[in-house]
C-alpha cells in the first residue's frame, strides 16, 4: 500500500509526499524540499533495511532526526510514526487515510491556522459540519515549475491555493495571491478559479468546473495534473 509522509507542524503544513527507496529530504539539494532553516541541504535519505522495511536515515546532518524528543540515526517509516526533521514535524500515513474525512485532523489544522493568523482569529464556535469530504480523494501533482514533483493528496475541503495561502502554498513567482479553490461535489471535486484570466484549466479560462482525471491547472510556469484516488 502506498505510504506518504505528511507535514503536521511547520511550513507547508498539510503537504503530503509519496515515499520510496532512494528519496532524499533536505532544505535545497533534495527530492523532498523542506523550507526550514534548521534542515541541512541534504538532511536524510529513505532506504530499505534488511527486513525490507522503509527507513529514514540521517546523512550526518547538523540537527539530526528526532522521534519522541530523542535524537536517532534512523527511523522506521511505519504508519502512524511521528518524527521531526529540524523544526518540521512529520507523520507517516497510508493512502487509505487520505480517502477518509478526519475531523480531528481538520480541527487541529484550524487551530494551527488560528495561531499563524493572530490578527484574524478563527471562531472556535464553528462546527466541523462546514468541512467537506472529497470522495474519492483528490491528488494534485506538480508536473512543471518550481514545485515540480511535489504532490498534495486531499481528503477534505474546502481548500484554497495561492501565493499567500497557508493551505496550498504556490511558490511560482507568477502565482496569484489567491489562485483557486476546491470544493466537494457529487463524486468529484469542483474547481473555482479566483484569479480569472491568470489561472487556466486545460489551457482555457473558466470560472468553475468539475475536475476530471487528467485535467491540467496552469499559471505562470506551473502545471498541476489532477487525478482521483
Amino acid at each position: 500500500m502506498p505510504i506518504f509522509i505528511e507535514i503536521i507542524e511547520g511550513n507547508n503544513q498539510g503537504s503530503r509526499y509519496p515515499i520510496r527507496e532512494g528519496l532524499t529530504l533536505g532544505r535545497s539539494k533534495a527530492d523532498i524540499v523542506i523550507k526550514d532553516q534548521k534542515v541541512s541541504s541534504t538532511h536524510a535519505q529513505i532506504s530499505v533495511d534488511g527486513k525490507g522495511q522503509l527507513i529514514l536515515v540521517d546523512l550526518d546532518s547538523s540537527n539530526g532526526l528526532y522521534i519522541s524528543g530523542r535524537r536517532v540515526k534512523k527511523i522506521s517509516l511505519l504508519q502512524g510514526v511521528v518524527f521531526e526533521v529540524g523544526r518540521t514535524m512529520f507523520k507517516v500515513v497510508e493512502v487509505e487515510e487520505e480517502k477518509a474525512l478526519d475531523l480531528e485532523l481538520f480541527m487541529t489544522w484550524r487551530k494551527a491556522l488560528a495561531t499563524k493568523l493572530k490578527n484574524a482569529p478563527i471562531d472556535e464556535t464553528l462546527q466541523p459540519r462546514h468541512c467537506e469530504r472529497f470522495s474519492p480523494a483528490l491528488k494534485l501533482q506538480f508536473m512543471q515549475g518550481i514545485q515540480a514533483n511535489e504532490e498534495f493528496v486531499l481528503g477534505y475541503g474546502p481548500r484554497a491555493a495561492g501565493a499567500d495561502s497557508l493551505d496550498i502554498e504556490l511558490l511560482d513567482e507568477d502565482a496569484p495571491r489567491e489562485a483557486f479553490e476546491l470544493h466537494s461535489g457529487p463524486g468529484m471535486v469542483q474547481l473555482k478559479i479566483v484569479a480569472a484570466g491568470r489561472v487556466h484549466l486545460n489551457g482555457h479560462s473558466v470560472d468553475e468546473k468539475m475536475l476530471e482525471d487528467g485535467d491540467l491547472i496552469s499559471f505562470g510556469t506551473t502545471i498541476i495534473k489532477v487525478s482521483y484516488l
